[in-house]
């Protein structure tokens, strides 16, 4: 019977714990020890606290015996005294976490494992790291449009998306904030107009646990006005010319097509300096039998008494010449002449001539351009500073010198034009004037 029963005993017990050989087996009724979660590695703002899950995953009671820290930086929320926990049964415990590496130490009467170790990291929240993408330092801001302030934004804790860069101006004041996107780029607009001249410019945010990374720089605002933005009061009109249209999207008329008119459109609003100042506009001439041009002049207010100058070959700015009586207008004039003046003009071509103080028959530069009547809107830029002037005519610069004359005044920037026993149609549109407050 001894030999017998050994066996048997074997038998019964292999199959009711599924023994391999050198397994270790806990006994259905052994208490059994869990936590969740296993590990604590944390960004914490300061005084923060973690909730950890201690249970009994056994078929028998659990003593837990003690609960204790060691390490830097975090410690229990209270004081832990031995509890029992039924099968199933589970305590949380809180703990404080600061910045350190420490342990939690449990100490129970589980069997397999009496001592359970759960590591415990936790650093300081940093500051966001912030980035400014536009503008630049020291970047110069274009006279009109809306400007797009852009930064990228990283946080060790938080999402982009919950954080907002906020802009300010030190002239404009406070410009608003944007929520940055999934990617951490966060875009505002700054609106037109804008305080012109320099500008500091301060770009904020701040996290979760309130601390701001701040990002400054300088930039300037260039000044001066577009044609669209202003009130048609502040234009003075002389002879036949007019704004055709609203106010926002209409043009200048110089002239009809008419023989022997003469007009003059000077913006009043602000002043230029002569010699230091961006102008750009479309024209169109055409329409009617060819004549006799145009001209963009900066009047010195210093100097003027009238916004009309001469008819015929003066086509409105012009004086001290046979081919008009004048009077002609002090300050600087380029005029875009259509009409062949024979004797008086430096060439039968269209031309660029640029003038002092409206002396049509001395210009201090002139050169030919190709047709300008009835071929459509063009587009001119001129950039003046003092002594050099670069004109660019539909892309192709048409002039670019050095000239010796008085260009340092206050000056309104407008538009003359004029017709004889010939006609055309002389239109101004999208004007754009910039004075070089910031340098050029």
């Amino acid at each position: 019977m001894r030999v017998l029963f050994v066996p048997l005993l074997c038998a019964v017990a292999c199959s009711d714990y599924e023994l391999t050989p050198g397994e270790d087996v806990k006994g259905a009724g052994d208490p059994d020890i869990a936590a969740d979660p296993m590990s604590f590695d944390e960004i914490v703002c300061g005084a923060e606290t973690r909730l950890i899950t201690v249970s009994n995953e056994g078929g028998e009671p659990l003593t837990l015996d003690s609960a204790e820290i060691g390490g830097a930086g975090w410690s229990l929320a209270e004081p832990f005294e031995a509890q029992t926990l039924s099968p199933g049964g589970q305590l949380t415990l809180t703990l404080n976490a600061g910045p350190g590496e420490a342990s939690l130490i449990l100490r129970s009467d589980d069997p397999d494992e009496p001592t359970l170790t759960i590591p415990l990291a936790a650093v300081a929240d940093a500051a966001p790291a912030l980035t400014v993408l536009a503008p630049t330092e020291g970047e110069i801001v274009a006279v009109s449009g809306d400007y797009t302030l852009a930064a990228e934004v990283i946080d060790d804790k938080d999402s982009p998306e919950t954080l907002a860069v906020s802009w300010r101006s030190d002239v404009d004041g406070p410009l608003g904030e944007a929520n940055a996107s999934a990617t951490g780029v966060s875009a505002l607009t700054w609106t037109y107009p804008r305080g012109e001249g320099p500008h500091s410019l301060t770009a904020a945010v701040t996290d979760s646990c309130g601390n701001t990374a701040e990002v400054t720089l300088n930039v300037c605002q260039q000044a001066g006005y577009t044609a669209s933005e202003l009130d048609l009061s502040t234009w003075h009109f002389e002879g036949v010319a007019s704004w055709v249209g609203e106010a926002s999207t209409g043009y200048l008329e110089l002239t009809p097509v008419a023989t022997s008119v003469v007009g003059t459109a000077f913006q009043t609003s602000e002043e230029v300096n002569g010699g230091a100042v961006e102008i750009r506009f479309s024209f169109y001439i055409g329409d009617g039998t060819g004549a006799d041009g145009l001209s963009l002049t900066a009047l010195d207010t210093s100097r003027m008494t009238t916004f009309l100058g001469g008819a015929g070959c003066g086509i409105g700015y012009g004086g001290g010449s046979d081919c008009t009586v004048g009077p002609a207008l002090p300050g600087w004039s380029i005029e875009l002449d259509t009409f062949y003046n024979g004797g008086y003009d430096p060439t039968a071509d269209d031309h660029i001539a640029f003038t002092f103080d409206g002396l049509v028959g001395s210009p201090a530069y002139w050169a030919s351009l190709p047709e300008l009547e009835d071929t459509g809107w063009h587009t001119l830029e001129v950039y003046v500073s003092e002594p050099h002037v670069t004109v660019i005519l539909d892309g192709s610069t048409v002039m670019d010198a050095d000239l010796s004359g008085l260009f340092n005044f206050p000056a309104y920037v407008g538009f003359t034009a004029g017709t004889g026993g010939d006609t055309n149609h002389h239109w101004i549109d999208a004007l754009e004037v910039t004075r070089y407050v910031c340098g050029e």
